[in-house]
């Protein structure tokens, strides 16, 4: 009898601290929040993340926060993507759909610029 209450006793006391972990939203590093496009330095979502910002813009991505340094992509928005190979989106390199990843450009470091629209 002793046995079955200590054995209640250790099931409560983890129920609480798992409940607590799943009540905390966590995103996997390699990951970007709805709505925003996430880019990293390394391929396959690795490195620095040199940009993680609400879908929209236009913005430049300054020297020291990854210019012409990333990589890999994820667009985790219902807008398109439009990169750039120069700041004040001149020089066009192409267009990452809505939901789509990317774990390593066909233009690995050369996006300087980009802009999310409806359109590529």
């Amino acid at each position: 009898m002793h046995r079955a209450i200590r054995a209640g006793a250790v099931l409560a006391a983890a129920v609480p601290a798992l409940t607590m972990t799943a009540a905390v939203p966590a995103l996997a590093d390699g990951y970007c929040r709805a709505d925003h496009v996430c880019m990293w330095e390394d391929a396959n979502y690795e490195g620095s993340r040199y940009v993680d910002v609400r879908a929209g813009g236009p913005h430049d991505i300054h020297s020291w926060h990854g210019d012409n340094e990333i990589t890999s992509i994820d667009n985790a928005s219902d807008l398109t993507i439009v990169m750039y190979d120069n700041d004040n989106l001149t020089g066009f390199i192409g267009c990452v759909s809505p939901h789509q990843r990317i774990p390593s450009l066909w233009r690995n470091d050369e996006m300087e610029s980009f802009i999310a629209r409806d359109f590529c």
